[in-house]
């Protein structure tokens, strides 16, 4: 599925979390602001389904549990635990992602994103010129006289994948880590309403909290920290899915690139890619026919009256899923935003640091 254009993208999780009212007179306005479409709890919210998941995609049984929102309302929430590897392979491959050489073709690398939807392909060409496409000579991932990328991999690959923080005195890698090197996937546990609660007022994404699951198994996360990633000079590349790994999140999307379009709706509407944290289902941006839907609202949502409310895939390489939460989040079992790794003041990991010497 090359139909992207030229790079790779980086390291782990940013962005997801709630954006606070000051005062209950931001919410009046933000209710009668018709430029903030809010999901009302008048209209018609699909429940969750659990029996759309994949087969694999689930380990264990889906059960159902008490549970409170984000907002503060309790209900009842499915737990479910994906895979965390797709169960779709065929048509949602894993990899590849660094190029082996200046010369490597498209097919040997994986992708990258500007953040503002521009796709790259992280061929050999890509690598060799990035110090044209940042303006910035420091740029310089491969070996002059051999042409070799300068690649951190394998387990050493997946522990610096762990924590996006530049690394004193290195830079000008490309990193990977491959599924196999994480057990094949890591298993999350996720609490998701059975039916969507509306949320007062749109919630922003950000912070570095997931921000749902695909019925495929596999992770929807925030957008990458494709900033501090590129201040070391380095580049955390995705697959052509727009997605990779570390021994944290395990195996996660980062863009919706095509994949994990596995929910085909009878009715020609584009294909449903998995549930929102927020219980709110995610479709394709395009339907079969390839025509985008127009008309939705800043987060990306519609409703209509086979789906009630739901959300559209951002456009690739925006960096992000969709654009913000119409309703109360639920939450992935035992994690906070605190437990993940995370750079303070976005300053460089410690010099006591992984082994992270280069192959």
């Amino acid at each position: 599925m090359r139909w992207l254009s030229i790079f790779a993208i980086t390291l782990l999780l940013t962005a997801c979390g709630d954006s606070s009212s000051n005062s209950s007179n931001n919410k009046d306005s933000a209710n009668k602001n018709p430029t903030i479409p809010i999901a009302k709890k008048t209209e018609k919210n699909a429940a969750v389904n659990p029996s759309l998941f994949l087969v694999n995609a689930i380990v264990g049984d889906v059960t159902t549990v008490d549970c409170t929102l984000s907002g503060g309302t309790k209900t009842s929430c499915y737990k479910i635990t994906i895979a965390g590897s797709p169960a779709d392979p065929d048509t949602s491959p894993e990899g590849p992602y660094c190029p082996p050489t200046i010369t490597s073709s498209a097919e040997e690398g994986g992708t990258w994103i500007d953040g503002k939807g521009t796709v790259y392909d992280v061929d050999g060409e890509f690598i060799k010129n990035l110090a044209t496409l940042y303006q910035d000579k420091e740029w310089q991932m491969y070996d002059i006289n051999t042409g070799k990328v300068t690649i951190i991999n394998g387990a050493r690959g997946c522990e610096v994948a762990g924590d996006p923080r530049p690394i004193p005195g290195f830079n000008n890698f490309c990193l990977e880590c491959p599924l196999e090197e994480i057990g094949g996937g890591i298993h999350k546990t996720v609490l998701i309403p059975t039916t969507p609660v509306p949320a007062e007022k749109p919630t922003e994404i950000r912070g570095r909290e997931n921000t749902g699951v695909a019925l495929n198994g596999v992770l929807l996360g925030p957008p990458a920290p494709l900033e501090m990633i590129l201040s070391s000079h380095s580049l955390g590349v995705l697959d052509d899915c727009g997605a990779h790994a570390n021994p944290h999140e395990g195996y996660h999307y980062h863009s919706a690139n095509g994949c994990a379009e596995v929910g085909i709706q009878k009715d020609g509407h584009s294909a449903m890619i998995g549930y929102a944290l927020d219980g709110y289902a995610v479709y394709a941006k395009t339907d079969k026919s390839l025509i985008e839907v127009k008309g939705l609202d800043e987060c990306g949502g519609e409703t209509d009256d086979v789906r009630g409310y739901h959300y559209h895939a951002s456009a690739p390489g925006t960096n992000q899923i969709f654009g913000c939460y119409m309703g109360e989040k639920g939450s992935f079992e035992g994690e906070s935003d605190q437990d993940r790794p995370r750079p303070k003041n976005g300053g460089p990991r410690s010099e006591g640091g992984p082994e992270h010497k280069p192959e």
